[in-house]
Formats: structure tokens, C-alpha cells, sequence
């Protein structure tokens, strides 16, 4: 029997409203395997569209390896609207930290509709089924708007995650997070456990991304909340053993801006949906790990009444939560806790920079470290 974990995966959210699209043409992403093993496959998502989507090629390489990946045996599939399709195991070796190039072939006019704004490099094709092709002839990728009027590049296409069977992991976490998890803390700590413990610390992040409250159609693109995704996100991720929830942040932000006022939570409103997803997790057989709500004030639309809620869902968490990860106490200043150390402050005053994010990944690499008993690097 096969013995699948997930060695790399992001969450897929509406993207539908940025009206992308593709037809008779290739994308190729780029994704960091966390796992090692001698078998892949792919899964594909078309979650959040309205009609089916074709896949007319698909093929994976890494490590001097490639391979073409097969759906029920043939090259083609079609993925009805609102349901996902894994490849078939693909025979291709690869070692944890390889980056695994994965290629899709999507031969009619496809629109845009799963996607995440990840740090994973995305490349698209001239017209034509280049998967598996060495010299990929790529063009310059589409950008979308940005809320800043800006431009940035289009959420990575419909890939959801690649699996690995070989040697099995001590752990797969699995990251429940928002745009500052999307940001890449999980996989920082992954690199910091190389060689000290074998685990997959999976990158489930949305920015955006609430804990209690689907999004409005206006702002799809923020996923739907962690309560919602759960089971689909989480108990979804092949081989899961654990997960750690880093959300509340936008629970308390976006209401006011572009969620309604209404929408704002209070502390008890957001201990119970941490509640409920510890329970959830202990009904599923996973350990459950809370990260306390880094500071953001002044950010924009934050205020002091907001701050005194985060101060009060932190002190539930550290004393209540099964096992905790203090995220606020890693970044915040250490004169005026309820921001952003300034050398950790990307300039919004809500996300930490590159060395903030280091921070987070050292907080849960040492938490990982210290389950395992290994010892410092």
C-alpha cells in the first residue's frame, strides 16, 4: 500500500472576479518539495468554477527527472465544476528541497478560476502543449490589478498539491493561515528542521483570510473562512498529523474596510471558532497548535478598541490553546507591544518583513524541535 504525504500544497480561493484566462496553452510551476520519496502525484483543482475545465497534458520533472503524469491512466481529463482530480502516481525520485517543476496543458478557453497569490514562481507558454517540454517557451506572465492600483502577477493556476510516497515523515502540519502565513514562514521553518526532524510544514495560507467568515463575492479572492475550509484544507492534506491555525488577523481588520462593521467579533466569538477547530481537529486525530495574533497597530482601520480584543483572545490562547506558538511575541516591539518591532515591520504596520517572517519560521521550528527533542542546530 501506498503511504501518500503532502510535501507541498497551497489553498486554492475564488479568483474568478480578476477574469483571467487561458486557452491552447501551458503553464509551469515551480513548487519546493518538503518530503522525500521515489513516487508523485498532482492533485488539480477547479473548486470554484462554474464549468468543467480540460487538462489535455500534464508532466512533472525534478532532480534530472521527468515524467509524464496520467489521469486514470490517459493524458487528458476533465474536472467537473466545483470537484478536483489527482494524477496517477508517477514514477520520478525526488529529495526533500528539490524544487519539482510541474506543467499543465490546458487546451480551451479556460477561465481563471482557483488560484492563490503564493510566493511560487508561475511560468505561461506560447500557444501549444509544451509540458514536459526542456526549453519552455515562455512569454511574460499575465499580471491582474493590485488594490494598490499596481500590478502583480496571476494567482498560481488550479495546482492544489503534490504528494510524495517514500520514507515516511515523523509529521505533516498543515499551516491554516492568512497572508502572512501565505508570506512563507512555513516553509522558512521547514528549511530551519532540515536534518533535525523529517517533517512537512504545509503552506495553507490565503491572504486575506478570516477565521470565522466567508467572504462577500466582492472580495472572493480572500478564501473561505477557516471554519469553512477545514475539512477540505486540512483533513484534505494526505498523511495530515497536525494543524496550526494563524488566523484572527483579519477578522479584526477587515471589517469596516471591506467587510462590514457588523463583521467585527468579539473576543468570545473568536475563542469559539478556535474552539470548535480544536475540536475538530481532536475528532480527526490531530494535534492542534494556536499561534497568538501579531500586533498591527497603527494599521490602517485598526484601533485601540480592536487591540484590546487581540490582547484578550492572546491571553486565551497561551493559557488555553492545546499547544501554542507565540507569533506576537516574536515580532512585536518591545516598547510598545501592540506594534510591530520597526526592524520587523514591512511598512504597513500589519506585515512583518522578510526578517519578521524568519522569526515566525524560528518560533514554530523551535516548537517542532523541542516535541521531537532535538537540539539546537
Amino acid at each position: 500500500m501506498d503511504q501518500w504525504q503532502t510535501g507541498w500544497a497551497q489553498a486554492v480561493a475564488d479568483v474568478r472576479s480578476f477574469k483571467n484566462s487561458f486557452s491552447n496553452t501551458t503553464f509551469r510551476a515551480r513548487v519546493v518539495t518538503a518530503l522525500s520519496g521515489d513516487r508523485v502525484r498532482l492533485e488539480l483543482s477547479n473548486r470554484f468554477g462554474d464549468a468543467p475545465v480540460k487538462i489535455g497534458a500534464c508532466a512533472v520533472a525534478a532532480g534530472g527527472g521527468h515524467a509524464v503524469a496520467l489521469f486514470a491512466g490517459h493524458a487528458d481529463v476533465t474536472i467537473p465544476a466545483g470537484e478536483t482530480r489527482r494524477t496517477d502516481p508517477v514514477a520520478l525520485t525526488v529529495d526533500r528541497g528539490d524544487e519539482v517543476q510541474v506543467d499543465v496543458y490546458l487546451p480551451e478557453e479556460t477561465l481563471h478560476s482557483a488560484g492563490n497569490f503564493a510566493r511560487t514562481p508561475v511560468e505561461v507558454s506560447t500557444p501549444g502543449n509544451h509540458a514536459g517540454s526542456q526549453g519552455f517557451p515562455a512569454i511574460e506572465t499575465p499580471t491582474i490589478p493590485a488594490p494598490d492600483g499596481s500590478e502583480m502577477p496571476i494567482p498560481v493556476p488550479f495546482l492544489r498539491s503534490l504528494d510524495v510516497s517514500g520514507r515516511p515523515a515523523e509529521a505533516v502540519m498543515v499551516c491554516l493561515g492568512d497572508s502572512i502565513t501565505a508570506g512563507g514562514w512555513p516553509e522558512a521553518a521547514a528549511a530551519l528542521l532540515a536534518g533535525r526532524v523529517e517533517v512537512s510544514i504545509v503552506n495553507r495560507g490565503i491572504a486575506g483570510n478570516r477565521l470565522r467568515i466567508d467572504p462577500d463575492p466582492s472580495i472572493a479572492s480572500f478564501g473561505l473562512s477557516g471554519l469553512s475550509r477545514f475539512e477540505e484544507d486540512v483533513l484534505g492534506t494526505a498523511g495530515a498529523t497536525d494543524v496550526v491555525i494563524a488566523l484572527g488577523t483579519n477578522d479584526l481588520g477587515l471589517p469596516g474596510a471591506v467587510a462590514p462593521i457588523s463583521e467585527l467579533p468579539s473576543r468570545e466569538q473568536l475563542i469559539d471558532a478556535y474552539e470548535q477547530l480544536i475540536e475538530r481537529a481532536a475528532a480527526a486525530g490531530l494535534g492542534a497548535t494556536i499561534a497568538t495574533i501579531t500586533p498591527f497597530l497603527p494599521a490602517e482601520g485598526y484601533d485601540s478598541s480592536r487591540e484590546q480584543i487581540r490582547a484578550a483572545v492572546n491571553d486565551w490562547i497561551r493559557s488555553s490553546a492545546p499547544n501554542v506558538v507565540d507569533f506576537d511575541k516574536a515580532v512585536r516591539s518591545a516598547t510598545k507591544p501592540e506594534r510591530l518591532s520597526t526592524a520587523l515591520d514591512s511598512g504597513d504596520h500589519l506585515h512583518p518583513n522578510e526578517a519578521g517572517e524568519e522569526l515566525l519560521a524560528r518560533a514554530m521550528a523551535d516548537l517542532v524541535a523541542r516535541r521531537y527533542g532535538v537540539t539546537d542546530e
